[in-house]
Formats: C-alpha cells, sequence, structure tokens
C-alpha cells in the first residue's frame, strides 16, 4: 500500500479512473469535492492500492479527520476495504468515515468493523422546471439598506472569507475555509461569480448564495440541475430572513436560466433549514452517513469535543 501526502501524476490518473468507475457502478460518488480537490493539493493523506499501476483501491484522510474510500468494483470482497479502512484508522484513529448514498453494503461493513453512526447529511431536490410549482414569494427584508447583487471577486473575495467564518463559526469544515481555498474553488472549471447572489448593507457584505452549475457555459449542453453550495449570512444580520431573500433571488435566476432543479446538502438535524426548505418545495433525495469507532466517539466526548458538523448548505434559524 502506498501511503503518502503527493500523489504523482500518474496515480491522480489512476484514482480519478477509480472514482469514475466506482460511481458507474454505485451510483454514486465515493469522494466528496473537498477529497477531489485534495487529490491536486496539500492538506490529505493518500492510501492507494495498486497493481501494474491500475489503482485497485483508494482512501483519502482529510486534515479534519474525514475519510473517504472506495474499492474497484472488480476488485471487491477481497480485502481491500479492510486494509484502507485499518490503514485510515491508523492514520486516523478518531476518523469520521463517510459512507456516501447510504449504501447498505458500505453501512454493513462498517458497522462490522465496530463503526457507529455520528452525523448525517440529507440531499434536498426541488424542481425548477416549467411544470414544478411556482416558487413562494420572496419575503421583504427588514434590514434597511439591503441591496442585491453578484459576487465581485476583486472586491468581495476577503469579504467573503469573513462572513463564511463567523457563520460557520461552530463548524469546522466550512467555517475553516481560507482565502487560498476560495480562490482554489475560484478556479474551477464550473465558477461563475454571476451565479453567486451576495446581500450587502452599504458597502458591507453581509451573506451570499453560491450556487454550483457544472455546465455552466456549455452552449451545446442543456442545463442540468444546479447546486446551492453554500447559503451564509453573517451574524450581525441572522433573524432578519436575509438567508432567505437572497436563496429567493438565486433559485428566481437559475429557473430564469432554464435550470430543471436544484439540489442541496443540510445536516439532518438542523430542524430550522429542513422547515424552511420543506416551504420551498425540496424534498430529501440522498443520504450521507458519517461512521466512527465507538470508543474513539466516547473518548471524544470525554474530551468535551464536539462532532464535526459543517453542513455545505446552511440558512438562518
Amino acid at each position: 500500500m502506498i501511503t503518502t501526502s503527493e500523489l504523482s501524476p500518474e496515480s491522480r490518473d489512476g484514482v480519478r479512473a477509480l472514482l469514475d468507475a466506482a460511481t458507474a457502478h454505485d451510483g454514486v460518488a465515493a469522494l466528496d469535492e473537498a477529497a477531489r480537490l485534495a487529490l491536486d493539493g496539500a492538506g490529505a493523506r493518500h492510501l492507494l492500492l495498486e497493481e501494474e499501476g491500475t489503482a485497485l483501491a483508494y482512501a483519502s484522510v482529510l486534515a479534519d479527520g474525514t475519510v473517504q474510500g472506495m474499492v474497484h468494483p472488480g476488485h471487491r470482497r477481497r480485502g481491500h476495504g479492510t486494509a484502507l479502512l485499518e490503514a485510515a484508522l491508523a492514520e486516523r484513529p478518531d476518523a469520521g468515515v463517510w459512507a456516501h448514498g447510504a449504501l447498505e453494503g458500505s453501512l454493513a461493513f462498517l458497522t462490522s468493523a465496530g463503526l457507529g453512526e455520528t452525523r448525517r447529511l440529507l440531499t434536498l431536490h426541488r424542481p425548477l422546471g416549467p411544470d414544478a410549482e411556482p416558487l413562494p414569494a420572496a419575503p421583504g427584508s427588514t434590514l434597511p439598506g439591503l441591496t442585491l447583487g453578484t459576487f465581485d471577486p476583486e472586491r468581495d473575495a476577503d469579504a467573503w472569507v469573513g462572513v463564511n467564518a463567523r457563520a460557520f463559526a461552530s463548524h469546522p469544515e466550512q467555517g475553516a475555509l481560507t482565502r487560498a481555498d476560495l480562490d482554489q474553488r475560484m478556479a474551477q472549471s464550473w465558477f461563475d461569480a454571476g451565479d453567486m447572489v451576495v446581500g450587502r448593507r452599504g458597502d458591507e457584505l453581509v451573506g451570499f448564495v453560491w450556487a454550483k452549475r457544472e455546465d455552466a457555459g456549455e452552449a451545446a449542453t442543456a442545463p442540468s440541475d444546479a447546486e446551492i453550495y453554500v447559503v451564509a449570512t453573517d451574524p450581525s444580520v441572522q433573524g432578519h430572513r436575509v438567508g432567505t431573500v437572497l436563496l429567493a433571488a438565486s433559485l428566481e435566476r437559475l429557473a430564469a436560466a432554464g435550470v430543471p432543479g436544484v439540489e442541496l446538502y443540510v445536516e439532518a438535524d438542523n430542524a430550522p433549514a429542513l422547515r424552511l426548505y420543506k416551504a420551498w418545495g425540496f424534498t430529501v433525495s440522498g443520504r450521507d452517513v458519517q461512521m466512527r469507532r465507538q470508543d474513539a466517539d466516547d473518548q471524544r466526548a470525554t474530551d468535551g469535543d464536539a462532532i464535526d458538523g459543517a453542513p455545505s448548505a446552511a440558512t438562518e434559524g
């Protein structure tokens, strides 16, 4: 097994080919965006099983302690998954191991290894096409001086990092994003500054809704569903329904662009967000489960550490 902080270009290509094969077979990607971005940069330990230059199994151990992995569909039930899990837990005994899609086989495997569920992330979906239910009327904001616009990287990037950090102060993953992390995402082919609706109070950025469209700009391709990537409002304006106003503006913009539907991710225990999204016509379309060793979880509780939790989309309570 190769254990490294930096993959060779050939190994990166092999992992991506493995991811494509596993995704096609399982119907869900085994690596989230953070793990995919870490293939090209720092911030992860890579565990890789290869045979004659072909990637058979891979696991990512991110700096925040989350683990994601996969075994090639043609090489399963040969002990590769067990070897990866044992190696990952040796690197991080407190690791939070993701079972993306909550697949029955993955959950059974992790449970048999002594891991238990500690976090559940829901995927919500809402149609936006001509046959979809109309969007609710956007509520008026009680915040004087609020203006809506689109993200300007030169003007707004540093302010974005500040708002994001304050909005997600209790969430180690999302709240820890740096300017370098933002720059990395803005360098992706899907990034379009116009897909981020921002709210300003005077010259101050106070909130944003970032929509992600993988096929933006591909004129020959019919639009596919978009993702509400991040929703955040500064604590100074929470309670003024700024997030709801921004979400309404973002959904209206996507619908006008012909986007057929939109999805987002939210913690299963975030009752206020779930109520809001249900009222906006979202329904549950998928689940991801994070699991930990029970003895590690007990130790974290003893030490007073909170279980990691950072939704990729959040809203005001």
